[in-house]
C-alpha cells in the first residue's frame, strides 16, 4: 500500500472521531483550534498504527509467495500484530502438511513406477484421447520409439486394437481384450487387455497391458507344422523299410544275399528318419526363442576357427582345403556360440558336400561396407559380413529366394544322396533372425556359391542397446 492510500484509508477510519471533535465544538464544548488539532492527531495516530498494522501484513503476504513460488520460505519475526502472527503460523502449518503430502505422493509414485518398471508384461497409459501418459520399461523395449505426449497411432495401427481401446473409452465395455501381432523379423503374438484407471489417477484414465502369446502360438504352429512335415517326409523311409521288411519275412525270408542286400538301405533309410526327426526338433527349438535375442558374449573368429578345424578331415576326403581370412583385430559380438556354431558348421559341411573336389572353400570376415537393408530399421553402423564361398554348379537364381524355407530342395535325389534333410537352412535363418541378423545368397551357375551371414559387430555399448532397445 503507497503513502497517499495509507493517508487516505487512515482520514476514513479516522473521520468519525473527527465528526465527534467538528460537534463538540459546534456545541462550545471544545474551541474550534482545539478540535482540529485533536482531529488531526487522531489521524496522524490512526496512520501510524495502520502503518505498522499493514507492514505486517506485507511481510506475512512475501512469505506466503515464496510459499507460493518455490514452497520454501522464512517466516517473519516480532510482528507487531497477534492477527499477522497467527496467519504467518498458519501459513507455516499448511506448507508443512503440503510438503509432507507432496513428499508421501513422491515416495508413493516412486514406488509404483518401480512396480511398474518390474513388471515383466508391457504396460501403457494413455487418456481418453488416445495420448500416451506413461509406460513401463518393458513397454519401451516393445515399442522402441513410445514417448509420452504423442498418440498411441503414432506406435500401435491395428485397428483391432484401437477398436478395442474406442470401446472403453466410450464405456461400452469395462475392460476388452484383443490379440495384437507386433511385425518384426520374428512376428511377436500378445493378447492386449484394456481397462480403465480410477478417477483420482488423473488424465491416465486407461492401460493397456501385453500378455505375450508368442510362445503359445508357435506351439500351436509347430504342432501343426510337425505333423504336416514329419507325415511328408517320413512316409517315403516308412514306406522302403516296410516293403523291405514285407520282402524279408515273405519271399526272401531264408535269402541271405538278400538280407545283405537289404539290411544297409533299411539302415540308411532309418538313420535318415532319425536325423530328420532330430532336426525337426531342433527347429521347432530355435522357433519358440527366436524373438528373445542372446545376452552373452562370443568370439566369431574363434568359432569360425573351430568350425575350420572340426572339418577339416571332411574337406581332406574330397581333396578340399578351408581358407579362413579375416583382418579384424575384434570379432566378437553378442551371440550364443553354440547356436553360432550351428550356423557356421552347416554353411561350411554345405560348402564341402556340393563343392567341386579339390576346390577351397573360402571364409572371410570383414565389415561389411553396404549392409543390407534387412537390418536398416537397427540404424547400426557396424555390421560383420562372414561368407563362405563354394567352387560348385551353382543354384539358378529362381531358387535362391526359396533355400530357406523347410524341405525345399533344388535337386532332390542329390540332397538325399548326400545326406541331407531339407532342413539345415531354415535352421540357419531363424539361428541368425535370433541374433538380430540376416543371411544374403548369391549364386552363378557353373561358378558356385555365396552365403554371407550379415551380424552386429561389437564396438563399445553398440551391441548392448541393440538387445536392450
Amino acid at each position: 500500500m503507497g503513502f497517499s492510500q495509507l493517508l487516505l484509508t487512515a482520514l476514513a477510519v479516522a473521520f468519525p472521531a473527527g465528526i465527534v471533535f467538528v460537534v463538540l465544538a459546534a456545541m462550545e464544548l471544545l474551541g474550534w483550534g482545539t478540535a482540529v488539532v485533536a482531529a488531526t492527531l487522531s489521524w496522524l495516530g490512526i496512520a501510524a498504527i495502520l502503518r505498522i498494522y499493514f507492514g505486517d501484513l506485507r511481510r506475512v503476504a512475501r512469505y506466503a509467495t515464496d510459499l507460493r513460488d518455490r514452497f520454501r520460505g522464512t517466516p517473519p519475526q516480532h510482528l507487531s500484530f497477534s492477527a499477522a502472527s497467527e496467519l504467518s503460523s498458519l501459513y507455516t502449518q499448511i506448507a508443512s502438511t503440503f510438503r509432507e503430502r507432496i513428499s508421501h505422493l513422491e515416495t508413493q509414485t516412486s514406488t509404483d513406477a518401480e512396480i511398474l518398471d518390474h513388471l515383466p508384461n508391457p504396460v501403457v497409459m494413455v487418456n481418453r484421447h488416445r495420448v500416451v501418459t506413461g509406460f513401463n520399461q518393458a513397454a519401451r523395449g516393445l515399442f522402441h520409439n513410445l514417448e509420452t505426449g504423442r498418440d498411441l497411432t503414432r506406435f500401435i495401427r491395428d485397428p483391432i486394437l484401437l477398436d478395442a481401446f474406442d470401446d472403453v473409452a466410450n464405456e461400452r465395455e469395462i475392460m476388452k481384450h484383443a490379440e495384437f501381432i507386433l511385425a518384426s523379423d520374428a512376428h511377436r503374438h500378445f493378447d492386449v487387455l484394456t481397462a480403465r484407471l480410477p478417477a483420482a489417477t488423473g488424465d491416465r484414465n486407461f492401460v493397456l497391458s501385453f500378455s505375450d502369446l508368442t510362445e503359445l502360438r508357435k506351439l500351436e504352429q509347430m504342432r501343426a507344422d510337425f505333423a504336416t512335415d514329419a507325415g511328408h517326409e517320413l512316409r517315403t523311409p516308412l514306406s522302403v523299410l516296410l516293403g523291405f521288411i514285407e520282402t524279408l519275412e515273405g519271399p526272401a525270408k531264408d535269402d541271405p544275399d538278400a538280407l545283405a542286400q537289404f539290411l544297409p538301405v533299411m539302415r540308411d533309410q532309418g538313420l535318415r528318419m532319425q536325423h530328420l526327426i532330430e532336426d525337426l526338433l531342433s527347429l521347432a527349438r530355435i522357433e519358440l526363442n527366436e524373438h528373445t535375442p542372446p545376452s552373452e558374449d562370443c568370439d566369431v573368429g574363434k568359432i569360425i576357427g573351430k568350425v575350420a578345424e572340426t572339418l577339416a578331415m571332411k574337406a581332406d576326403a574330397k581333396g578340399m582345403k578351408i581358407r579362413v581370412d579375416h583382418a579384424l583385430d575384434n570379432t566378437e559380438i553378442v551371440g550364443d556360440e553354440k547356436e553360432l556354431t550351428q550356423v557356421f558348421i552347416n554353411l561350411v559341411e554345405n560348402a564341402i558336400k556340393y563343392g567341386h573336389p579339390d576346390t577351397d572353400v573360402e571364409v572371410s570376415i570383414t565389415l561389411a561396407k553396404t549392409p543390407p537393408g534387412a537390418l536398416a530399421r537397427f540404424r547400426h553402423d557396424r555390421i560383420m559380413a562372414v561368407a563362405i564361398r563354394d567352387h560348385s554348379e551353382g543354384i539358378a537364381r529362381e531358387h535362391l529366394p526359396r533355400l530357406t524355407e523347410r524341405f525345399y530342395r533344388v535337386d532332390t535325389a542329390r540332397s538325399r544322396a548326400v545326406g541331407g534333410t531339407g532342413l539345415g537352412l531354415a535352421i540357419v535363418k531363424h539361428l541368425v533372425q535370433r541374433h538380430r541378423g540376416t543371411m544374403i545368397i548369391d549364386s552363378e551357375q557353373g561358378v558356385g556359391s555365396v552365403f554371407t551371414v550379415y551380424l552386429p559387430a561389437k564396438a563399445d555399448n553398440n551391441i548392448r542397446k541393440l538387445h536392450s532397445a
